[in-house]
């Protein structure tokens, strides 16, 4: 992956990954057609090349924001593998129970607490997660705007 810090560095980033989305593209409009079809053929060494480059290219930010939503999951099945460990182990803990009223009372109330406590515990950290990964890709979609904008300008300066 590539360091994206500092508006020179970015802006390199930005115009190689414009160039290689520009040679891509050429290489479709020129690729041979096939009669009778909007189908072609393109050298499929060139464009693999290409789209690892592009990849390559793209900001630290979506990389990132992938990672953390796949973080963001493990961590919502964790927690529910967690909530349902501690449900098993209090129904357990109940039948055992059953025969004495106000243990069997005690258990249900603990195993309650505790039930309330995972899914409390669950819901912050998925809410933690995504709050984190609407502001990474918030970030991203900003900057990606702005090379839109360029873009649109600079196309706009060559007509």
């Amino acid at each position: 992956m590539r360091d994206n810090t500092g508006p020179e560095r970015a802006e390199t980033v930005d115009s190689d990954l414009f160039e290689l989305l520009d040679k891509l593209e050429s290489g479709v409009h020129h690729a041979r057609s096939l009669p009778f079809s909007d189908s072609c053929l393109v050298d499929r060494e060139e464009m693999l090349v290409l789209i690892s480059l592009i990849r390559e290219s793209l900001p630290a930010e979506i990389q990132q924001a992938k990672w953390l939503l796949s973080q963001n999951r493990q961590l919502v099945a964790e927690a529910r593998k967690e909530a349902e460990n501690i449900v098993r182990e209090a129904e357990t803990r109940m039948t055992a129970m059953i025969d004495e009223h106000e243990i069997t009372l005690q258990a249900r109330q603990a195993a309650a607490h505790t039930i309330e406590t995972a899914n409390q515990s669950a819901r912050q950290i998925r809410n933690g997660a995504l709050d984190y990964a609407k502001k990474l890709l918030s970030g991203v979609e900003d900057s990606l705007t702005g090379v839109l904008v360029t873009i649109q300008k600079n196309k706009k300066e060559l007509n």
